[in-house]
């Protein structure tokens, strides 16, 4: 009887564990979801392991040596409880499923866009607006402040950053 279980695979080697426990036979699983980033000034989609180092495997303990799978290219070991690789429930499985399904029709929230009217939620300029001039690094923006009737840049994390209401 085919069971789903979790194993642990190496740093980054997620879809190398799959590729060669595919030509086992082995059924793997393991979530994509695609994320927004920014690199070297360009946005971009990435598509990005949702639950990074493990990978969900169906396979029959009868059929299948758990050993040649923990000796497989790329994974670790099995994610196991008293001894015994852990069983995951197949509706956690179909669940994943679905949910993966259903984000790749939608759109992952956007960066702001140059000129966008933002609201800035922390920090010593919290509670005035600024304007989005262009990403700084992965989780930062630089954006225009006015002060003192001048337009001043300012580098602030995103996290502290909402689309102003307004603008909306």
């Amino acid at each position: 009887m085919d069971m789903w279980f979790l194993v642990k695979t190496k740093p980054r080697q997620e879809r190398r564990a799959a590729e060669n426990l595919e030509r086992q036979g082995v059924v793997s699983f393991c979530p994509m979801v695609n994320m927004e980033k920014i690199s070297r000034g360009r946005r971009m989609v990435v598509e990005e392991v949702l639950f990074p180092g493990y990978l969900f495997v169906n396979f029959d303990q009868h059929k299948v040596s758990a050993t040649s799978i923990r000796s497989t290219r790329g994974v670790s070991q099995f994610v196991s409880f008293s001894g015994k690789p852990a069983h995951v429930p197949e509706e956690l499985i179909s669940g994943l499923k679905q949910r993966v399904a259903l984000e790749e029709g939608i759109d992952s929230p956007s960066l702001p866009k140059l000129g966008d009217q933002l609201e800035i939620l922390d920090g010593p300029f919290r509670g005035l607006n600024g304007v989005f001039s262009e990403p700084d690094g992965n989780s930062r923006a630089i954006i225009l402040i006015n002060l003192l009737n001048q337009q001043v840049k300012a580098s602030m994390p995103l996290r502290d950053l909402k689309l102003n209401a307004a603008a909306e």
